[in-house]
C-alpha cells in the first residue's frame, strides 16, 4: 500500500482554507504560483517559496479592531503608523496566528510573514519571492500598470531590483497622499539600494 505524506503547504493550506474568503484565497493562490515561478526562475527553494507565500495574509481577512486585539494580546509592539492604519498589522499578527493557532515553526517562514507589507534586510531569497510575487500578482498589476516594471526586473534583473523598485513606487504613492511612511520599509529600501548598487 502506498502511503501519501502530504507537504507543509498542503496541509497549512487546508487550514487556511477554513478562514479565509474566497476572494483573498484567490489572491493567495495567484501569490503562491508566482512565487513558484520566480523560485524556479533564480533557483531558490520553490517549497519554501510557495509556504511562505501561503501563509503570507493567513490574517488579513481580520478588521481593525481584530488586528489591534491580537497584537495587544501577542504582546506586540504597535507604532503610530500601525495604529493609525491597523491593517498594516495584518503581517506581524499573521506571523504570531501561524506560530501560535496553526503550529508553523519554520523561523524563516514566520519572519516572511511578519514583515511582508515592507520587506527585512535579513530577508531570505525565498522571502523576497513571496514578497514580490504578493506586489505583483496579475490582479495588482492591472489596477497599477506601474508594478508592470517590478514584475520584468524580477525576471530579468534579480528580486533585490524588482523589490527596491517597489518600495520606491509606494514611497512616492504614500508622500503624495500625504500619509506616515512605515519606519521598516525606509530600512528595507536603503538596505536594497547598498545592495543592488544604487
Amino acid at each position: 500500500m502506498e502511503v501519501t505524506v502530504e507537504s507543509p503547504e498542503s496541509i497549512l493550506s487546508a487550514r487556511i482554507a477554513e478562514e479565509l474568503p474566497p476572494g483573498l484565497l484567490a489572491h493567495v493562490d495567484r501569490v503562491v504560483a508566482l512565487a513558484d515561478e520566480l523560485a524556479s526562475r533564480w533557483g531558490l527553494d520553490v517549497a519554501l517559496a510557495r509556504l511562505m507565500a501561503r501563509a503570507h495574509d493567513v490574517s488579513r481577512h481580520l478588521d481593525d479592531q481584530q488586528w489591534l486585539a491580537r497584537a495587544e494580546a501577542y504582546r506586540l509592539p504597535v507604532d503610530a503608523v500601525e495604529r493609525a492604519a491597523p491593517v498594516l498589522l495584518h503581517g506581524p499578527v499573521g506571523a504570531e496566528d501561524l506560530r501560535r493557532r496553526l503550529g508553523v515553526t519554520d523561523e524563516r517562514v514566520l519572519h516572511a510573514v511578519r514583515w511582508h507589507t515592507t520587506g527585512h534586510p535579513h530577508y531570505t531569497p525565498e522571502a523576497w519571492a513571496m514578497f514580490v510575487a504578493d506586489k505583483v500578482e496579475p490582479h495588482k498589476v492591472r489596477h497599477w500598470p506601474a508594478l508592470a516594471e517590478v514584475l520584468r526586473l524580477a525576471l530579468e534583473v534579480g528580486l533585490p531590483a524588482a523589490a527596491l523598485r517597489y518600495l520606491d513606487l509606494r514611497l512616492v504613492q504614500t508622500v503624495e497622499a500625504g500619509l506616515a511612511v512605515q519606519p521598516q520599509a525606509v530600512l528595507t529600501r536603503n538596505d536594497l539600494l547598498s545592495a543592488v548598487g544604487g
